[in-house]
C-alpha cells in the first residue's frame, strides 16, 4: 500500500508498507517458527531504508500488514490535521 504524507518541507512523501519475516524464539519443534514485523519505507528510496518499523512481533503476515496500515493511516490523519 502506498500513501502520500506531507514532510516538514511541505512536499508529499509516498510511503509503502512491507512485512518482514525472521526466525522466532527457538523451540523444540522440528520446524522453526517465523515472526513478522511491518515496516514503512519511502517509495522513491531505491535501497528501501525503513522509515518506521513496528516494535513488536506478529504471528501472521496479515496481522503485521494491518499493523503497518494502521500506522500509515494514523500518520496521514496527523498530517491532514496539521495542514488544516
Amino acid at each position: 500500500m502506498t500513501r502520500g504524507l506531507s514532510a516538514e518541507s511541505g512536499s508529499a512523501v509516498a510511503l509503502k508498507v512491507r512485512v518482514m519475516a525472521s526466525h522466532g524464539p527457538i523451540s523444540k519443534d522440528a520446524v522453526p517458527t517465523l515472526v513478522y514485523r511491518a515496516e514503512a519505507y519511502e517509495e522513491t528510496d531505491r535501497f528501501r531504508e525503513p522509515q518506521w518499523g513496528c516494535s513488536h512481533n506478529h504471528d501472521s503476515v496479515e496481522d503485521a500488514f494491518n499493523c503497518g496500515l494502521s500506522w500509515l493511516h494514523a500518520q496521514s490523519d496527523d498530517s491532514a490535521a496539521e495542514t488544516a
